[in-house]
């Protein structure tokens, strides 16, 4: 029998697992023919800071009034289940007793370092910042071997996604001398040169040019090839997502068994990398014969019309299923029934037949039930009242279920200007049982209140500030209410304006303004009620001060129409101004002919427009358009007694009389299309023109144009037309030497291109170059469309909902008199709540 110490039986059984304590007690006798047993009497735990003593023997596995074997299996697998955890450097197991067949263990744990701080060098500023917030580095955490391979992780991930795959990160540890077991730990990036693009090479593409193909990729150039518009940073996730659009390009001209023979990546340096993708284009085929089967609400005819795909034609895949089920202007197969209540409508284009390079297609539809929408519903609607939403829903109960008057009903809840565009939802819930559906519209309410605080310089009247607030979402029903005012009455959809305008002394505006949208409730009929008072004087403060002063006040109606269709509208107004003179001898007065006295404006407007835009703060398409026209009583061919030759300025326009036409037409085209930020080309015209009723009297001082500048509402008091024409200064375009005096016609062409940096809930930002061209003229006999000022220009306009939208533009002017500028600013802020 071989007779050894308990020390050394319990070495030989941890082998490398740990060690033991030395123990002073006396040896125990090891039989190795014959194992003895010892009940586990107490276990105890030294060295443990930070880790509960209990659940380091619960991780063990052992516990007291255990029976184990010595020499046994326990001891070496409790060490094992220890050193698992990755919790401690070193594991010591000894003996602290030994009482006949009763013994009392001891664990002696080394606890991990933990984390105290961290620091990084090796980058920026911003992109320290960035790597902290992607990293997920805490105090007091363990320092291990995961955690820091973790740490490289995402290090890597991040510079990854910037095209940087050279990286080199050091880590080294450093003991903190304030803190025991605690470490620092300092990390040292190199992130390398950002990986670009040398060549792509395309093998095998016969009938595709490589410049096609390349133009489908991401990135989109090579390098030192010059594209502002395209990048050649080689990001492997952002390159494997737009590869699908190789084999999409090639099915769209007929080639649908092409494949990818390879795809490889070659490092021709630490910065560089060639693209080689080898192309199996196969064989190009056609349409051959088209069938349809299952249709009984309508004519194959019909169907193959509105298909529009001939024998003979190449084999377009994506022009299938544009056809079939998702054409951008609702001209397919699937919109056909669905916005006549087949909801339930099916179709499936099945090839019958492949035969050389020829393809027979059968159409087999399922038309099933119409359906009824049963009940509507709108969500997330906080601030906004149920009915102000569900009123423009086109989707009513009872109704067949239309697809167009989903779509419709979700451009109407953008347009109210109360809901995020781009949070916008619906969620159709059928019912195949009875045949119906319910339809649930989820919107996010968005910031539309607003308050200006605007200042901008307005030739020469000098700085001039606006105060004004705007509720575009008002509720006069909850004026009166318990606990309406939260913290105004809102929800009901109607419009409040004040406005007051000032420079000092020289010019004083005000401006209220009230509308009702659905004057009754039942249709969109509008009521407007609008009042002002404007004062303009000398910088006196004197009391009996030459001035000038307008009052006046306007209320007005407008419809929704139905023909040509419901993008129409139409208003008519009756508007009551009074002019006032005293003493008035300073601008304005030569063009009046008078100093003292009145003039009065009773006028009737009518406008009839069109509005197709798909979103109120960055449309991508559509149109909007508005002509109007405005005339006054001829109170001179009423009265036809007097001989208005010889009648002074004051009696001419005691009672002003004219007729005013006024026309406007933007375009909005995205490009390219369904791409997530579109470029949008948006040219416009704009044309005025005021005529007189009676020519002897001639051309009324009021309601001219003003053309130039930025459109800043300066201090023109009688009736002024105020129109922007960027590149000049304010009214430079109407008078060039002082920008004060307007006249009667005027026109104007303008083009911008815009492009979205952000559109989204949070913000809208884009920036656009633009050109204009315009001018304005004596009198038709003077009028030559082609006789105009131009100027260009770049721009950037943000929407933000705590700030409003905010612009500044620069342009330069094309057709500068000597009292023009060579460049000039433009620009305007505002801010919502």
């Amino acid at each position: 029998m071989k007779r050894i110490s308990l020390i050394a039986f319990i070495l030989i059984n941890i082998c490398s697992y740990g060690q033991v304590l030395d123990n002073p007690l006396s040896s125990i006798v090891i039989d190795y023919e014959n194992p003895q047993k010892f009940e586990i009497a107490q276990i105890t735990v030294t060295g443990n800071n930070f880790t509960d003593a209990n659940i380091i023997i619960l991780m063990s596995g052992l516990q007291a009034g255990q029976v184990i074997t010595l020499p046994g299996e326990e001891t070496r697998e409790a060490l094992e289940k220890l050193w698992k955890q990755k919790l401690f450097s070193d594991i010591e197991l000894g003996l602290s007793k030994v009482d006949g067949t009763k013994l009392s263990l001891v664990i002696a744990v080394k606890e991990r370092p933990r984390l105290s701080k961290y620091s990084i060098k090796g980058l920026k500023k911003g992109e320290t910042n960035n790597i902290r917030d992607e990293i997920t580095l805490d105090k007091n955490q363990l320092i291990t071997e995961d955690l820091v391979n973790k740490t490289n992780r995402e290090i890597e991930a991040y510079f990854f996604d910037k095209g940087f795959y050279s990286i080199k990160t050091t880590f080294i540890k450093e003991a903190d001398p304030e803190k025991p077991n605690y470490e620092i730990l300092r990390i040292d990036i190199n992130k390398g040169k950002k990986v670009k693009v040398e060549n792509i090479i395309f093998e095998g593409n016969a009938n595709i040019e490589d410049a096609k193909l390349r133009k489908l990729l991401k990135p989109k150039r090579m390098y030192k090839k010059i594209n502002i518009f395209a990048s050649s940073k080689y990001v492997a996730e952002t390159y494997e997502e737009s590869r699908p659009a190789i084999l999409a390009k090639y099915s769209s001209l007929g080639y649908r068994d092409a494949y990818l023979l390879y795809d490889t990546v070659e490092q021709i340096s630490p910065d560089r990398v060639n693209l080689r993708i080898g192309i199996s284009e196969g064989k190009k085929y056609y349409f051959r014969h088209i069938t349809w089967t299952g249709n009984t609400k309508y004519r194959t005819t019909l169907l193959d019309t509105l298909l529009g795909i001939k024998k003979g034609e190449v084999y377009d895949q994506s022009r299938l299923d544009n056809k079939l089920f998702m054409s951008e202007n609702g001209f397919d197969v699937s919109s056909l029934y669905m916005d006549d209540g087949y909801l339930f409508f099916n179709i499936n284009p099945v090839e019958v037949l492949v035969e050389n390079d020829s393809i027979d297609l059968e159409m087999r539809i399922y038309e099933g039930k119409q359906a009824t929408v049963n009940r509507v519903t709108i969500t997330g609607n906080d601030k906004t009242s149920d009915f102000v939403a569900l009123r423009v829903i086109r989707t009513r109960p009872g109704d067949k279920f239309s697809r167009s008057d989903i779509q419709r009903s979700m451009r109407e809840l953008a347009q109210l200007g109360f809901f995020d565009p781009e949070g916008l939802d619906v969620n159709p819930k059928p019912n195949p049982q009875n045949g119906t559906v319910d339809i649930e519209y989820k919107v996010a309410e968005k910031p539309s209140d607003q308050i200006e605080a605007s200042g901008g310089w307005g030739g020469f009247g000098g700085f001039v500030g606006t105060l004004g607030l705007t509720l575009n979402n008002f509720s006069s029903r909850k004026m009166l209410q318990k606990g309406g005012w939260n913290p105004i009455p809102a929800g009901d959809g109607q419009k409040l304006s004040l406005r007051a305008q000032s420079n000092g002394p020289q010019f004083q505006g005000y401006n209220f303004s009230f509308t009702e949208p659905w004057l009754g409730g039942k249709k969109p009929n509008s009521l407007s009620i609008s009042l002002f008072h404007n004062v303009q004087s000398t910088f006196s403060f004197a009391k009996d001060r030459p001035k000038f002063t307008t009052s006046g006040g306007s209320i007005g109606f407008g419809k929704q129409l139905k023909f040509p269709d419901d993008y129409f509208s139409f208003s008519t107004s009756l508007t009551y101004q009074r002019y006032g003179l005293h003493d008035w001898a300073n601008f304005g007065a030569a063009e009046l002919g008078f100093t003292n006295g009145y003039a009065n404006n009773l006028s009737i407007s009518t406008i009839l427009g069109r509005n197709s835009t798909n979103h109120p703060i960055y449309p991508t398409e559509g149109s909007s358009f508005s002509a109007s026209i405005q005339f006054t009583p001829p109170y001179s061919l009423i009265n036809t007694k007097k001989d208005y030759t010889n009648l002074t300025a004051q009696e001419k326009f005691k009672w002003v009389e004219l007729v005013k036409t006024k026309f406007s037409g933007q375009w909005y085209i995205g490009f390219p299309a369904n791409a997530k930020r579109q470029f949008v080309v948006a040219p416009a015209y704009r044309f005025g023109a005021v005529s007189p009723w009676n020519k002897d009297i001639g051309y009324s001082p009021f309601e001219l144009f003003r053309v130039g500048g930025s459109g800043l509402s300066n201090f023109v008091l009688y009736g002024t037309d105020i129109v922007a024409q960027r590149g000049y200064d304010e009214g430079k375009i109407s008078d060039p030497q002082y920008g004060q005096s307007a006249l009667p016609i005027y026109t104007k062409y303008s083009i911008e291109i815009r492009y979205p940096l952000t559109v989204g809930q949070s913000s809208t930002i884009y920036v656009q170059s633009f050109l204009e061209a315009g001018n304005a003229y004596n009198s038709f006999q003077d009028f030559n469309p082609f006789e105009v000022r131009r100027a260009g220009g770049v721009g950037v306009r943000l929407f933000l909902p705590m700030f409003g939208l905010l612009g500044v533009d620069y342009a330069w002017p094309m057709d500068a008199s000597k009292y023009d500028q060579k460049g000039i600013f433009h620009f305007f802020i505002g801010q919502q709540f």
